[in-house]
């Protein structure tokens, strides 16, 4: 008898250590699960539920006042330094949203400085007109074209980016053979049509005629129809200037400016898919 009960005790005994070390043996799984679950879903849940950091796209065309576009010119924003293609259009990429100082550089241009506020997406702004490129010194705009009642059309602007006034005599149209086919000034009372624009542009006559220009002006016009054939090909736009004490001597510069004669209307020359 004694000897059963010895053995009784003894399974017992054993049963009670078994079920202990099963107890213990499921707290310690399911610390580590639990430990587990928290490292995965600390790790995993953040790039679920966290935003995506938000970016912003510059696109724009860099152009000059009158809005002709500049290739290959230069943008510093943000750090990063980005040129332009041969249509003056630049891209910039994954910048933060926010304001940035942006420079802008061209050959032969004086560099410019904007403030510019970049949104989320895609961000276009303006770099022409009263935010383009201004000249180091003098610059010619001219664009030509051929109407269907055979006219000659077309625009000229002038613009002195320098801090002195510039006196514009001469403003000769050529042909693609070099031939002369008018004066804008001289002719088509050229003098007075550029004055009417601004009261700050003047005509001189002493000691020969021509145009005042001020500095830090620049102005847009169409020239007079000049009705006739025309073929299609390089123009010409000739035009003597020079400063004040080159103007009293009679002894100008030159500054040529092409443009291939468009035998159809296309719109604003200074405009794109952009803007």
């Amino acid at each position: 008898m004694r000897k059963h009960h010895w053995m009784r005790m003894a399974r017992q005994a054993a049963l009670v250590v078994i079920c202990y070390g099963l107890v213990v043996l499921a707290v310690v799984i399911t610390t580590i699960i639990r430990s587990e679950l928290r490292i995965w879903g600390g790790s995993m849940a953040l790039p679920v539920y966290a935003e995506l950091e938000s970016r912003a796209h510059l696109r724009t065309y860099v152009r000059n006042i009158f809005g002709d576009p500049l290739p290959y010119a230069v943008v510093q924003i943000g750090g990063r330094v980005v040129q332009a293609d041969n249509t003056g259009f630049v891209e910039v990429t994954n910048l933060r949203p926010g304001r940035y100082q942006m420079d802008v550089l061209a050959g032969g241009y004086q560099p410019i400085t904007l403030e510019v506020q970049l949104e989320d997406g895609i961000n276009s702004p303006v770099i022409k007109y009263d935010t383009g490129l201004w000249p180091e010194e003098f610059l010619v705009d001219f664009h030509i074209y051929y109407s269907s009642d055979q006219r000659l059309l077309g625009l000229t602007g002038f613009a002195n980016g320098s801090s002195e006034p510039l006196y514009i005599a001469r403003a000769i149209l050529r042909s693609p053979q070099g031939e002369v086919i008018t004066d804008l000034l001289h002719e088509h009372n050229g003098f007075a049509y550029y004055a009417d624009f601004s009261s700050k542009i003047e005509v001189v006559n002493e000691p020969q005629k021509a145009l005042k220009w001020p500095p830090k002006t620049w102005q847009p016009a169409e020239f007079p129809s000049i009705p006739g054939f025309f073929r299609a090909g390089l123009y010409t736009l000739e035009v003597h200037y020079g400063t004040l004490k080159e103007h009293e001597k009679g002894e100008y510069r030159i500054f040529q400016v092409t443009d291939h004669l468009d035998y159809e209307l296309t719109g604003n020359p200074h405009s794109t898919d952009l803007y």
